[in-house]
């Protein structure tokens, strides 16, 4: 099997993302939260969560999901749940959500704010759906806040795609010049 890149790998090879400024506790602890959180709202959309057992830090952000599912009338199957997607053009991704009947791709985020890189992300989500063929109209991020609240975010920038492509155009060059681990100073 290749071993393809992931869209958050290419977004982040190329500079959008970077987050080596951050101690690395405080993002063992967002990683964690966001995967206990993850799994906590995935289990609630595939109607196998016991509410009972769910951890009381990530109970507000399994509220704002409810809220946020009920505000939009939005369920969703086991296969538009972190299905993994391929791309013909060699690379993979894993959206959060994508809603075939309303044609969503969605962002579940359990962080402090919503980054423009984000916008970015989703594009990478939507070309691996629509190759998929499955039609995207929206490109959502949904921030869950630990105040039982969310925002959302939609992304409309019809350049995002491009500049999704352009980042892969960077990760294939870095990987074909082995520059993908390296820091060089010029």
């Amino acid at each position: 099997m290749i071993d393809y890149p992931h869209v958050t790998q290419i977004v982040q090879a190329a500079g959008l993302s970077n987050y080596s400024g951050v101690p690395e506790n405080i993002m063992e602890a967002a990683r964690n939260r966001g995967d206990v959180g993850h799994k906590t709202c995935e289990l609630y959309d595939l109607e196998n969560l016991d509410m009972n057992s769910v951890d009381e830090r990530i109970s507000p952000y399994l509220q704002a999901y409810i809220k946020f599912l009920k505000d939009f009338d939005l369920k969703f199957t086991k296969d538009e749940i972190e299905k993994q997607l391929v791309s013909k053009m060699g690379f993979v991704g894993t959206p959060d959500r994508i809603s075939k009947a309303k044609g969503l791709a969605i962002d579940i985020k359990l962080t402090h704010s919503l980054l423009p890189v984000l916008a970015i992300q989703l594009a990478g989500y939507q070309i691996l759906a629509e190759e998929s063929g499955i039609r995207i109209k929206k490109r959502v991020g949904v921030q869950l806040k630990g105040d039982a609240t969310y925002l959302i975010q939609e992304y409309k920038s019809l350049s995002d795609k491009n500049i999704f492509l352009s980042c892969l155009n960077i990760y294939n060059w870095k990987k074909e010049h082995r520059l993908l681990d390296k820091v060089v100073d010029i």
